[in-house]
């Protein structure tokens, strides 16, 4: 099973698992404290899908502001 199956797993089996998801992110290099809302919108959708990627995002914002 590729990692994207997996993680699409993970969501649905799960509902959503935001901790999971946003360690996902934290791996990559954009700092989280000035990840403008749109570059957010667009990146998560891509990876997680439109219905996911607000939720994402959200949390994201609220953990760490932006």
């Amino acid at each position: 099973m590729n990692p994207l199956n997996t993680i699409t797993e993970r969501l649905f089996k799960d509902n959503l698992n935001l901790p999971y998801i946003l360690r996902q992110v934290e791996k990559t290099e954009v700092n989280l404290q000035d990840y403008p809302w749109d570059e957010c919108i667009a990146d998560q959708t891509k990876r997680y899908g439109s219905e996911a990627a607000p939720k994402i995002c959200g949390y994201i914002k609220e953990k760490y502001g932006n």
